[in-house]
């Protein structure tokens, strides 16, 4: 019995033994289940507290897509609030109908482990308005099985602005080529009906029954004349005439002019004092303001707000690298409407040529397109910001100049007759014929050279009665450049007018920075020949 008995309690002591062993081997596994919970917890709020420092969206979804988690900038991202995450807001909501089932069909696909990549996007906001994103997703795996979805979005809009303005600058450089040849090509065209037209009313008083007519085709040259310069406004380089100008005084005119005559349009200006000056062509800069409140006014039918403003910025050189600028002092041109507003895909075409929204015969669709190359020509940028049903806002930014603004001078009205001796250089023969009949007519004498060889020869074996030389800049062979060269080693007290039916680009102002005289663009009439050379020759 004795021995039963202390076989049972050594049984029991072992059985004991064997528990505490068990007991403490649990408690040990307790220990570090505890650890690798508190591990993970620790794992899921570092992850939640990263997610939450990121500027970007992070999320999670279940199967179906439905949100168990978003960070903060979510919710500024896409306008949403806490609660539609409670009520049950699906990932796929947030993507644009137009690529939901792209969407869907690539979130089943990285469920099932296929390597999707990065997907561009359009999102939608909660106020139903696009954005485009970049998102990028991994399946969530639990106990060897997808459970969701986690994943970042990135918003993608001013990099997407940033490609359509390098695209646009692209396309725009190459129909500003090809715009240039055609108004250059138009413009001597032009020149040769003009000659005539103010040979004829030279000779021609007032009362005579064709004065109203040739007079009406005057009007239709400047018209043509007007277009061409459309042209050149979106024309590699082609500027005419540049001055430092105040643009608040071109501001205030051009608006003060527009708004006589659409007196149902209320104007608003909001000034800088002391405003920097800039640097440019004051006939395009111009066009360019007429454009935008042409633009304005038929955006707001009936009585509608035109806000202008300009201001004095300053651009580092973290900004103006995006948008392809050289940091420094800018002037600021803002033209606002209150008008009816423009979709996202108008506002990416809305510089294109001849795209126009307007009915036929309610433009050619040149405004913009030419308001986009002067700003461009102008070592500037011009930029659109436009919401449906909320108005439009162009924004222009124009390098300052440290130049003082000269006094304006008074142009006589009158012709200005010569009886110096002029060469007459150019590969047109109509436009030798019909130039230099203007000449004589204003008391000149003429002496005249078809292209550049010719003009060296001419000037070599006449220089020394040669008081001028009116000088075509775009020839072939012996251009307009070189030309002024020859002429400039034969006597270096030449004196040149470039003319052209292009404009004032790098090359014209290569050539007058060396010694030129003038220029004056095609096509020109009698008083502004005359003018411009009485202006030339009294100068010496």
């Amino acid at each position: 019995m004795e021995k039963e008995i202390e076989a049972l309690l050594a049984t029991d002591k072992a059985t004991r033994a064997d528990m505490a062993v068990a007991l403490q081997k649990l408690r040990q596994e307790v220990a570090e289940r505890k650890q690798v919970e508190e591990a993970l917890r620790e794992s899921r709020e570092r992850f939640r507290e990263l997610a939450e420092l990121l500027p970007e969206t992070i999320f999670e979804t279940d199967m179906q897509g439905g949100l168990t988690f978003v960070n903060r900038s979510a919710f500024s991202q896409f306008g949403y609030e806490p609660e539609d995450i409670e009520r049950g807001l699906n990932a796929f909501d947030m993507i644009a109908p137009s690529d939901r089932e792209r969407a869907v069909q690539n979130a089943q696909k990285v469920l099932h482990g296929e390597e999707m990549g990065i997907n561009e996007y359009t999102a939608k906001r909660g106020d139903g308005s696009t954005f485009s994103v970049l998102l990028h997703s991994a399946p969530i795996i639990r106990d060897g099985k997808p459970i969701g979805l986690r994943g970042f979005i990135i918003d993608i809009t001013e990099k997407k602005q940033l490609e359509t303005q390098l695209q646009q600058a692209s396309r725009m450089e190459a129909i500003g080529t090809l715009a240039g040849g055609i108004a250059h090509d138009f413009n001597n065209l032009l020149m040769c009906i003009q000659g005539n037209v103010s040979l004829m009313l030279l000779n021609m008083g007032s009362d005579h029954p064709y004065h109203e007519k040739l007079r009406s085709i005057e009007q239709y040259v400047q018209q043509g004349s007007d277009l061409t310069r459309q042209l050149l406004g979106f024309a590699r380089g082609g500027k005419y005439e540049v001055k430092p100008t105040d643009l608040n005084e071109l501001v205030r005119r051009s608006s003060v002019m527009f708004g006589r005559t659409k007196r149902e349009m209320r104007i608003h200006r909001k000034l800088q004092e002391a405003i920097w000056p800039v640097e440019v062509d004051r006939g395009q800069i111009e066009q360019v303001l007429l454009n935008l409140y042409v633009n304005a006014w038929q955006a707001m039918p009936g009585v509608g707000d035109l806000y202008l403003e300009t201001e004095n910025v300053l651009l580092q050189d973290k900004y103006v690298h995006m948008v392809g600028l050289k940091p420094g002092r800018y002037v600021r041109i803002a033209v606002t409407d209150t008008g009816i507003g423009m979709d996202e895909s108008t506002q990416r075409r809305i510089f294109d040529p001849f795209f126009t929204t307007k009915e036929m015969g309610r433009g050619t669709g040149l405004g913009l397109t030419s308001a986009y190359g002067v700003i461009k020509n102008h070592d500037g940028i011009i930029n659109v910001r436009s919401e449906e049903g909320r108005g439009t806002t162009f924004t222009m930014l124009l390098p300052a100049s440290g130049n003082e603004i000269p006094a304006e001078q008074e142009i006589s009205e009158d012709l200005m007759p010569g009886t110096e001796t002029i060469l007459l250089v150019d590969d047109e023969e109509m436009i030798l014929k019909v130039s230099g009949e203007l000449l004589e007519h204003l008391g000149y004498t003429v002496l005249t050279a078809n292209g550049g060889d010719a003009a060296t020869d001419v000037y070599r074996s006449e220089g020394d009665r040669i008081d001028l030389v009116i000088l075509d800049m775009i020839m072939p062979g012996l251009g307009g450049g070189d030309t002024f060269d020859r002429l400039l080693e034969t006597d270096p007290g030449v004196r040149v007018i470039l003319s052209s039916g292009y404009s004032m680009n790098d090359q014209a102002h290569g050539i007058l920075d060396r010694g030129c005289q003038g220029f004056i663009q095609k096509p020109f009439n009698a008083k502004e020949l005359s003018q411009k050379l009485r202006e030339i020759l009294d100068s010496f």
